[in-house]
């Protein structure tokens, strides 16, 4: 009898972790594990687990009756190759009974997980599958398996580029090492499928990770953006030290990325996915334990474990000459560490939905112009709803502190907007020093940033300019530092303290080294900044000259922006119409809400609604819809769509009904008159507080006003929302619903009128107030916007309290003071 491994990977229900099954084996001194999974993601792991524990790995399969198993690397090719065209009729491979196989699933005493495990992942448990004894004396000799991937090759001018004066030197630098690396393949392939990518349409990003530091990458048209313009390190990307491939990543549009992938295929006829598993969490066990009414310590084992194989999201392998592994519909069954582990190049092409977004605002309205300062004051005052990178309230609170004025500012507020550097108050380092027109660190490196330390490059500088650093330790150092590799950094830090202490003040020495001790908790890649601030620059023009169509752009791909989106439209002053089943003209002003924004109606249901019009009655609509089910004309009478036709939606209502059931009311009045009964008409006109009832259980927001003609002295609650900003507004309630006259938005407190103080929590304050937004100071006069009536803003300037009336703040952090109304 042959002992067997079955792997997790397997996903048969097995328990035998491989690290915890290489303990294992040299715990009772096995000299070999044979691994029989039905499948071979595991493979890679598997051999190299054993090889570094001294143990022999051993590959098998089954098939039928039959356990083969490889002797050796050329025999483990041959029982893939099997696998992967589901024929063993040929191969000549040693081979075992199946009946005098033992397959082994979890350890001793594990019995109950295991059942456990199999029963999550939906397998019947097998009667015997405990691991005591490891038999397997299998002669096999040692696999060696190694990438057979073959990139494009690069033709002999491929690096032959014009350059200007200002480039030369750099460009020659580039690429003088990059031939040194013997990288030319690499770097071509990238430029194949950006150009295969560009040919088909497919809009490319303009770079992401430090690539964008390459000026070669940049020339070959990969990325978009000149380093030299940005003054961006091409030693981040790359340098003499390194030995790997750096990684060049794409961005393209999200909805297309199966197409370029196709015709990738296409072109270099091997293309494939990688595999990825999903591994079970805490969460997920915690459930299971609540469940069986067991210790969740009891579970442990079962931790990480992996449930499922799903593809990565972003990287595939490309090869002109046939792979030789595990492949299932185009997917390699290892993942991407196993793969690179054999010295497989993987490329990272990734999905974005922002640039299928932007795509199509610049094939409607041509290119943006960059340097618009009416594009960067959105973005200062926080009006970043569906803004790349910037759409949530920590980036709307940063854009509103720093109130960026260029690309490069830009790409300090991508930075600085994560947990990190928020927490270690990075942001008001950079706005004070900003503001108050000085230096936090007085370095020429830094004055970039105002002398805040905030790129990863900025440490590379500091160590190759001041401490005479090589490219390659200053990169260490970064990396060390990043990693909070203790040891390591100790040491780079040591010379860089002993180096800058020759040309700079002890204090200043101090200041900096315990600055890049604590770096790794907000250092960023100042390339991938810049490229990012682009694209958050082009969606902010954008939506600052043409709001509709950036709306009706991205609701088009993104549905769950929709009540965000009808708030800052109402920001911008925009009159907000419902849906409606008849082509409607809009004026400037106007933004009638699309009919796939209702649940349940998508694009192909409103397409159809729209091309069949006009209608002008319900029963025209539905004879000329005769295929539209009954529950979508329901959510659209509910949401207004037929308003045009009738009062009363409930009126609207009761007749679909009847024409659904076949009930005629007339006749039924008919027959009223004859047999002499009282003919009850089962509905009334709906309140105004219903339709938004009805609006808000079909698309997730109201639009009509609950309460006609009320009007609002102090902020719009829209500008409140969509800044996410605290701000008073006066509003009225009715039947659930309130309005300040312009937005209407759920809200369960009795009919009165209100001034509320929006915020994380919402203040609600009985009748009308008046309100004092006190600062400490401001710094611009981009601090304060023209406000309301009953808005003011007070502030200190050189110890007196400044105030200004029909005002408010366009900061964050200020005191807020109702006082009575009229």
């Amino acid at each position: 009898m042959i002992t067997a491994i079955v792997s997790p990977y397997s996903f048969k229900g097995s328990i035998l972790k491989l690290e915890n099954l290489v303990k294992y084996a040299n715990e009772i001194k096995a000299k070999s594990l044979f691994l029989c999974d039905n499948n071979f993601h595991a493979t890679i792991k598997f051999i190299e687990l054993c090889k570094k524990n001294n143990i022999k790995p051993i590959i098998g399969y089954k098939h039928n009756n039959k356990v083969f198993y490889a002797k050796n690397t050329s025999e483990l090719l041959e029982l893939i190759d099997a696998y992967n065209t589901d024929n063993f009729d040929d191969i000549k491979l040693n081979f075992i009974s199946a009946n005098d196989v033992y397959f082994a699933y979890y350890f001793p005493g594990q019995r109950k997980i295991y059942e456990i495990f199999a029963e999550y992942l939906g397998e019947p448990p097998i009667e015997k599958g405990v691991l005591k004894k490891i038999i397997c004396n299998l002669e096999v000799d040692e696999y060696n398996l190694r990438s057979s991937q073959t990139l494009p090759k690069a033709p002999d001018n491929f690096l032959t580029i014009e350059t200007s004066f200002n480039e030369f030197t750099r460009f020659q630098k580039e690429v003088k090492l990059i031939k040194e690396k013997k990288f030319e393949d690499y770097f071509y392939t990238i430029y194949e499928i950006v150009h295969l990518a560009e040919k088909l349409g497919i809009k490319v990003g303009p770079g992401r990770g430090s690539a964008v530091g390459s000026l070669l990458a940049y020339k070959l048209g990969i990325t978009k953006i000149n380093p030299l313009e940005y003054n961006l390190m091409f030693e981040r990307f790359l340098n003499p030290g390194r030995t790997d491939l750096p990684d060049i990543d794409l961005d393209i549009e999200d909805i297309k990325r199966k197409q370029l992938i196709d015709k990738l295929r296409e072109k270099f006829k091997y293309v494939y996915h990688i595999s990825t598993f999903s591994n079970i969490g805490t969460k997920t066990l915690k459930k299971i334990a609540f469940e069986k009414k067991i210790p969740f310590e009891s579970l442990k084992p079962l931790y990480n474990l992996p449930t499922h194989k799903s593809i990565h999201a972003a990287g595939i392998i490309i090869s002109t000459s046939e792979i030789k592994a595990p492949i299932k519909d185009n997917v390699i069954e290892w993942d991407m560490n196993s793969l690179q582990s054999l010295g497989y190049i993987k490329f990272d092409i990734l999905g974005l939905r922002t640039l299928t977004i932007l795509s199509e605002l610049e094939k409607e309205l041509g290119k943006p112009q960059l340097n618009d300062k009416k594009s960067f004051y959105l973005i200062s005052k926080g009006q970043t709803t569906g803004i790349f990178q910037l759409d949530s309230s920590i980036g709307r609170k940063v854009s509103r502190l720093i109130k960026p004025e260029n690309i490069n500012e830009l790409s300090i507020i991508l930075s600085l907007n994560r947990p990190g550097p928020l927490n270690a108050g990075i942001d008001k380092q950079y706005a004070k020093a900003k503001w108050e027109n000085a230096r936090f660190l007085d370095l020429e490196i830094l004055n970039e940033t105002k002398g805040v330390l905030i790129f990863q490059e900025q440490i590379m500088k500091i160590a190759m300019e001041l401490a005479d650093f090589s490219a390659e330790e200053a990169d260490i150092l970064r990396k060390s530092v990043a990693k909070k590799d203790k040891e390591l950094m100790e040491k780079l830090v040591d010379k860089l303290r002993t180096n800058l202490s020759k040309k700079l003040s002890k204090d200043l020495v101090d200041n900096i080294i315990s600055i890049i001790i604590e770096f790794s908790e907000y250092a960023f890649n100042k390339s991938h900044a810049i490229a990012y601030a682009h694209i958050t620059y082009y969606l902010s023009f954008f939506k600052t000259h043409f709001p509709k169509q950036f709306f009706k752009t991205i609701l088009k791909f993104d549905s769950s922006k929709k009540e965000k989106a009808i708030l800052e439209l109402q920001a911008l002053g925009y009159n907000i119409l419902l849906p409606n089943v008849n082509n409607i003209d809009e004026t400037d002003k106007d933004f009638v809400i699309p009919l796939n924004l209702i649940n349940g109606i998508n694009d192909k249901i409103s397409e159809q609604i729209l091309k069949n019009g006009p209608y002008n009655s319900l029963d025209d609509f539905i004879e000329k819809n005769k295929n539209i089910n009954y529950s979508v004309i329901e959510s659209l009478i509910k949401a207004g769509a037929f308003d045009d036709f009738s009062e009363s939606r409930r009126q609207l209502l009761v007749k679909l009904k009847e024409i659904r059931t076949g009930v005629n009311s007339k006749l039924i009045e008919l027959s009223s008159k004859l047999f002499g009964k009282k003919l009850e008409h089962n509905f009334k006109k709906e309140q105004d507080w219903e339709k938004c009832d009805m609006e808000f259980s079909v698309l997730g927001f109201p639009i009509s006003k609950p309460v006609k003609d009320f009007k609002n002295l102090l902020a719009p609650f829209s500008i409140a929302a969509s800044r996410n900003q605290k701000l008073a507004v006066n509003i009225v309630t009715k039947g659930g619903y309130a309005t300040d006259g312009i937005s209407t938005f759920k809200l369960n407190v009795p009919d009165n009128v209100y001034t509320i103080i929006y915020d994380r929590k919402l203040e609600i304050h009985h009748g009308i107030k008046k309100v004092v937004y006190e600062l400490e100071n401001i710094y611009s006069h981009k601090d304060i916007e023209k406000g309301n009536v009953n808005e003011t803003v007070t502030f200190s300037k050189k110890g007196k309290r400044v105030k200004v009336l029909k005002s408010r703040p366009v900061q964050d952090g200020y005191k807020i003071t109702l006082i009575e109304g009229d």
